[in-house]
């Protein structure tokens, strides 16, 4: 993996990381039922952050799929890349 994509990667988690503990409500005492939304049926904050996990796993694994990819064929690469800048030109485009 490319070393910019992957210290950009552990920033972005360091920042989740923060953001979680800032937002992150005080404990119950033991025992105590969890707060409505957590830990019941309806999947609570461990659901998600799970979630995120496998988001963060496919787009890394998606990144060094393309980077492979680039690197056996560069010139397809470019092309690539130059077709989706004409696309998006054309789609963001006004008038």
């Amino acid at each position: 993996m490319d070393p910019a994509i992957a210290r950009e990667l552990a920033a972005l988690r360091q920042e989740i990381d923060s953001l979680r503990t800032e937002s992150a409500p005080a404990r119950p005492a033991e025992g105590a039922p969890p707060p409505h939304g957590e830990g019941g049926k309806d999947g609570g904050s461990g659901a998600w952050t799970d979630q995120l996990k496998e988001l963060i796993a496919t787009i890394e694994g998606a990144l060094e799929s393309a980077e492979s990819s680039v690197v056996v064929h560069p010139i397809a690469g470019v092309a690539a890349a130059f077709a989706a800048g004409l696309l998006i030109g054309r789609l963001t485009k006004q008038g």
